[in-house]
């Protein structure tokens, strides 16, 4: 068995930390819309995603009976301005360091949360961008089908290494990781839904190997967010509508007394077309708007190798909720003015993205309602998300990039 890093004294020093820096008071009081306001402020400070489940249990509100990973305890103590958990064990006790709103290193979400969104296919059991491994070291993936959900099998060399500490991450969600031994020379992860991500070999804390892993969509495919298995479907397709769910999705989803969120992805190699030079326009709408669902938001992706992009819409006066990011830039509508992306999307609506050298403008209905930038790279662009509170459905959709069409045809097999 793994030995146990954790000190309950340590990690009560790092909650009540927590709680001063926000003074909110007790974690064990919070509602549960407060741990879902911390999920965003830990992202929007670090650039890391942590599940309002995951702060629930780090609190001891959910009956969870496993430590906190790693990974967990490095990004809230990136939150109160510590390299990481070690260094929070061994600084935070001697009141020596200065808290600062914002860690001292911050990790780059690539991939929009973006599902939650992104995972893997080794492309070709090649490892593109993948940095020179320690000697006696080997990481590679492979994966077992081109169905969802889809296994992953981790083949691994660890010659000389000794650790109780060693853990596979398998993808941007820092929660999500696979614990290992030494001796171990093989572990399967499981993915819900097509993507790009990057996979990381972590031994005592710390980053030794990555690759990139690249899971298709094989065309268009629907998802019904259940947690923690999705419900997949195959989108319809007409004259009138390239997106529409199926009629038994849209009663079941209807009938739901809990807020339920579908998507269309479509993730594929689309060649050398630049996630920094492009034009995405789509005519959508949201179809739902009772119970849960009275904001219609939502979610336009745009996925690149090295980043991506999430514009959100809604009504006007749901605009607190949103949150932008431009790869690397992230936006929370708590902390910032997103109204230029409310919009009543009862009926099918023309939205743009357009990019040009990192430049971005957003249009609704042919006017501009909001340009920015980014600095670092998306990298090529490898697909598209969709993604509605409730239902909805896109009667058009065109991507161009260099004056020429770039092709996402086809439905999930």
């Amino acid at each position: 068995m793994r030995k146990t890093l954790l000190h309950s004294d340590e990690v009560s020093r790092l909650k009540a930390e927590i709680e001063q820096k926000l003074g909110w008071g007790p974690g064990l009081d919070w509602h549960s819309s407060v741990f879902s306001e911390l999920s965003e402020k830990v992202f929007e400070a670090c650039q890391v995603m942590l599940s309002a489940t995951t702060l629930k249990r780090f609190w001891g509100v959910v009956n969870h009976d496993s430590v906190p990973s790693i990974s967990t305890l490095d990004t809230l103590s990136q939150f109160c301005g510590y390299e990481n958990w070690r260094d929070f064990k061994q600084n935070s006790s001697r009141k020596t360091k200065k808290q600062s709103h914002f860690p001292k290193k911050s990790l780059y979400v690539t991939a929009g949360f973006l599902l939650a969104f992104l995972t893997v296919v080794l492309i070709g059991n090649k490892r593109p961008g993948a940095e020179e491994l320690p000697e006696g070291i080997a990481f590679s993936s492979r994966t077992l089908a081109r169905t969802y959900p889809n296994s992953v099998v981790f083949d691994l060399d660890l010659q000389g290494v000794q650790s109780d500490n060693i853990h596979i991450q398998q993808y941007w969600d820092p929660t999500r990781t696979i614990s290992i031994s030494d001796d171990q020379q093989q572990a399967t992860g499981i993915y819900y839904f097509p993507g790009y991500f990057r996979a990381k070999l972590l031994i005592d804390d710390e980053v030794i190997a990555s690759h990139d892993l690249f899971l298709k969509s094989n065309g268009w495919i629907g998802t019904v967010e259940y947690t923690p298995v999705p419900k997949y479907f195959r989108p319809g397709m007409s004259d009138q509508k390239e997106l529409f769910y199926p009629e038994e999705i849209g009663t079941e989803v209807k009938g739901s007394k809990d807020p339920l969120m579908t998507v269309y992805h479509f993730v594929d190699d689309l060649g050398e077309v630049s996630g920094d030079h492009f034009t995405l326009k789509a005519t959508l709408r949201n179809t739902y708007d009772d119970q849960w669902a009275v904001c219609q938001s939502v979610g336009v992706y745009v996925l690149g190798t090295k980043g991506a992009m999430i514009i959100p819409f809604s009504r006007v006066g749901c605009s607190s909720d949103n949150n932008l990011m431009l790869n690397d830039v992230y936006l929370s509508g708590k902390a910032n003015d997103l109204s230029a992306f409310g919009v009543d999307l009862s009926d099918f609506t023309e939205v743009a993205i357009e990019v040009e050298d990192r430049n971005v403008l957003v249009s609704v209905r042919g006017e501009v309602v909001y340009q920015s930038a980014y600095q670092k790279t998306m990298g090529r662009l490898v697909g598209l998300r969709f993604k509605f509170l409730g239902l909805g459905e896109v009667a058009t959709y065109s991507l161009t990039s260099g004056g020429k069409d770039v092709t996402l045809v086809g439905l999930w097999e």
